[in-house]
């Protein structure tokens, strides 16, 4: 399972809504695929209802999210189910996407950059770029007050974020020999934890031992990961 889809497929068990899954090689897109994403990435929905095609992982969680507001719209806002994934309020879904933006711009390039790199005497300092950009999500729990990256609900950033820190943490200590150190990131390791336990956590995530096996072949190979390995 692609973490990127593993956000989709997140969004539509929390929502609790009707879905049907297409498998696709990432690998090896069937043709037929580029009709519903011309860019050929997943995840992709298309709704049979009224025909739309939507794609790029943050995108279609968001749409998940108004498409389940429009057609279940009982209940006040901010205690329904569907917003408490989105925020209600402007304030809090610029905060939220800012911190998805994060995630996609620094930590992930940061961790593939650091797990792909085959020059030594460079992990250190790769190592250091990665903590350095998992600090500001440290430090968002803090202030935020926890046990979520938004306070006490979850929400679409722990949906963005969680995926990838699960894969980072399997791989990195796999093949970097890596820990992210407890003593700097307390409460990301406890947010790792407490997401985990959540029902559609378990059911989108892989076991570290597939997910090693996923890596070792993207490790031998050189992986570009999309643009995220700044080593190619």
């Amino acid at each position: 399972m692609c973490p990127y889809a593993a956000r989709t497929w997140i969004c539509f068990l929390e929502l609790d809504m009707d879905y049907e899954t297409v498998g696709i090689n990432g690998l090896k897109k069937p043709e037929w695929y580029e009709e519903i994403n011309p860019k050929g990435k997943v995840p992709a929905i298309q709704n049979l209802v009224d025909g739309s095609l939507v794609y790029e992982s943050a995108i279609c969680d968001e749409y998940l999210c108004d498409l389940a507001q429009s057609t279940d719209p009982d209940g006040p806002p901010g205690e329904s189910k569907v917003w408490k994934l989105m925020p209600i309020g402007p304030g809090d879904r610029a905060a939220l996407r800012l911190m998805n933006d994060h995630v996609d711009t620094e930590v992930c390039p940061a961790h593939f950059t650091f797990l792909m790199n085959k020059d030594g005497s460079r992990d250190e300092v790769l190592k250091d770029a990665l903590e350095k950009a998992l600090v500001v999500l440290e430090d968002t729990l803090v202030s935020h007050g926890g046990p979520y990256l938004m306070g006490s609900e979850f929400t679409i950033a722990d949906v963005h974020f969680l995926p990838f820190f699960l894969r980072l943490v399997v791989s990195l200590r796999y093949f970097k020999e890596y820990e992210v150190p407890s003593e700097k990131y307390p409460r990301l390791l406890q947010w790792l934890e407490i997401c985990s336990r959540r029902d559609s956590v378990k059911a989108a995530s892989p076991s570290d031992e597939r997910i090693i096996e996923l890596y070792k072949k993207f490790v031998e190979a050189e992986y570009g990961f999309g643009g995220l390995n700044k080593n190619k």
